[in-house]
């Protein structure tokens, strides 16, 4: 038997909301409607709803970027038939404005901004101004400051070689496409030029989140035009943040929509066939960015361009392997990670401060909150999908001096793995993973409950299948240590607490592998790495750096099979 440690709580409804792109996709896949009739209606979603049937319209939520369904769009262009591969080319090429053309050229000289002040699609000067400007900001931060490809350029198509973005009236708030674009013949990888249209009618925060978000599409065509639009979204929203942090608009995706927060069973890429759930997907990218650095998701990107034609999951797994680990050890941390936001999120927590604002609560079924023992159950309704999780919390406030043991029974031949972590109140946390044995899927965890408010189990399917993921788990409590075994050896060993600046802190590493130990201030700023690197399995030492000020940080420590944060006080 294994031995492990743990964490977590909360609840939510499931309430969610679908596009009108959700809904192409359902009739689709239905068979109510043709290739033909898709690819159009996804280019009209984007540029005009009144012209689609009112069964794709009505009761729907709006799409914030129509940069997905016109690249879904263009890609099954050689499929449709001649007339509709005609039509639809046409609301894929740069646009036309409702009244003589106006061009500006942006303050930096990267881009050309089109615009019309007359009819439909007017807009005032100074609007367009804007639009220059934050694009000119967009371009700095992402492609001077965070060294991303700059889009390549476009033999003129827009009267000259500066990006073009053009100002419309159209339904989402803006869209990237590189259909009909110039694709570098000296490129050694899926390059594309591209254009920019921009809604005519935002207020200035979201003006500047937009265009922001905008680039980045263009910057990662510049990578490979041919990715998937889930993780493009992904980053594009976390570009938001990254050029524009005290904007926030990205917040309202974690809120009580569709996300990997309140909706933890889904697929990561699918989103269970919500394209918002892309959006909220921002999590993932926020996950390499704090849990790494932030030229992780950069990496990624330019993993995809090594390689001709879309390679996303490998590109992913790819720079975590750079990075000393493995995508299953991301993953399961990610999963840990994405339990301590809203509510849970403390001071010191696993994302930035910010992550305390989420209106979306990690969501568990009510026949997963479990406060009696001994206890059993199974997946419920919904089994995790792919690359999804479900979070089985135990309150231990009557269970202290003891173990609880999760016995885990997932359907055979399949990748499962299950997940551990053990909260308290004030900040500290424990996480541990282990794979289920292969193929019956079966697994079994221990945790001791002593000094510890919960318990959070959690399995993870990680098998590429379209197969119902059922699955049946057993929990039981035993007291004292010779009925749970022997205890884990503490990860992060403190010398005492208060500490001083000088002070060495030992940690314990389980197993051979890649280690890191980080120190937090109470904002969740990384403050110093103390180590990393890969290790043998045993007690390591680390000094405090850089003499942090006095006050009360929180060390964390990332090992091979998990986590573990401490909070420490620095005297002086």
């Amino acid at each position: 038997m294994k031995y492990f440690l743990l964490l977590l709580p909360l609840a939510v409804s499931l309430a969610g909301a679908d596009t009108v792109m959700d809904r192409i996709h359902g009739a689709l896949s239905a068979g109510e409607i043709t290739s033909d009739e898709a690819a159009l209606y996804m280019t009209l979603s984007v540029l005009d709803h009144d012209a689609l049937p009112v069964r794709f319209t009505e009761g729907t939520v709006d799409e914030p970027c129509g940069t997905p369904a016109m690249l879904e769009a263009e890609r099954m262009l050689g499929t449709l038939s001649a007339p509709v591969r005609e039509e639809v080319s046409r609301n894929l090429a740069r646009p036309g404005l409702s009244g003589p053309e106006i061009t500006i050229i942006s303050p930096q000289d990267h881009f050309r901004i089109h615009y019309t002040t007359e009819g439909v699609d007017a807009v005032t000067e100074s609007y367009a101004n804007a639009v220059a400007a934050a694009a000119d900001y967009s371009w700095q931060v992402q492609c001077e400051e965070m060294n991303y490809f700059r889009p390549p350029p476009d033999a003129g198509m827009g009267g000259c070689n500066r990006y073009d973005m053009y100002i419309k009236h159209i339904d989402v708030l803006g869209y990237t496409t590189s259909s009909g674009e110039v694709k570098p013949p000296d490129s050694t990888h899926n390059a594309s030029a591209s254009h920019i249209v921009i809604s005519r009618n935002m207020s200035d925060n979201l003006l500047k989140v937009t265009v922001a978000h905008e680039f980045q599409h263009a910057v990662q065509m510049a990578y490979d035009y041919t990715e998937p639009t889930w993780f493009m979204e992904n980053c594009a929203v976390f570009m938001e943040e990254m050029v524009y942090p005290d904007v926030n608009d990205y917040m309202g995706y974690l809120g009580g929509g569709d996300n990997p927060i309140r909706k933890p069973w889904w697929d990561i890429r699918s989103g269970g066939g919500s394209s918002l759930y892309w959006y909220g997907g921002v999590t993932w990218a926020f996950y390499m960015w704090q849990g790494y650095d932030v030229g992780a998701v950069r990496t990624v990107w330019n993993k995809c361009a090594a390689v001709r034609g879309p390679n996303m999951m490998e590109a992913i797994q790819g720079m975590f392997t750079d990075y000393g680990t493995s995508f299953t050890s991301a993953f399961m941390e990610y999963s840990y990670w994405r339990w301590f936001v809203s509510d849970n999120w403390y001071d010191g927590g696993m994302y930035f401060a910010e992550a305390a604002d989420w209106s979306g609560k990690p969501y568990f079924f009510n026949y997963h909150n479990i406060s009696t023992l001994p206890a059993s159950g199974d997946q419920g309704v919904y089994a995790p999908e792919t690359y999804g999780i479900h979070w089985i919390r135990v309150n231990l406030g009557s269970y202290q001096g003891g173990w609880v043991k999760f016995s885990f029974d997932g359907r055979d031949g399949f990748d499962w793995k299950v997940g551990a972590i053990l909260w308290d109140t004030d900040g500290n946390s424990q996480f541990s993973w282990l794979s289920a044995e292969s193929p019956s899927g079966v697994a079994e965890v221990a945790v001791p409950t002593t000094g510890w408010d919960y318990a959070i189990f959690f399995p993870a399917m990680l098998s590429i299948t379209t197969l119902k993921m059922n699955y049946t788990f057993d929990i039981t409590y035993a007291h004292g240590i010779e009925e749970g075994g022997a205890a884990a050896a503490p990860g992060i060993i403190l010398p005492a607490n208060p500490m001083t600046a000088e002070s060495r802190v030992s940690f314990n590493v389980s197993r051979p592998g890649y280690a890191r130990l980080d120190l937090y201030d109470l904002s969740g700023r990384l403050v110093s790495t103390l180590a990393q690197s890969p290790m043998e399995a045993g007690v390591h030492t680390a000094c405090i750096q850089d003499r942090p000020a006095p006050g009360t940080y929180f060390l964390m420590l990332r090992h091979p099979d998990g986590a573990e944060t401490a909070k420490v006080v620095i005297s002086r």
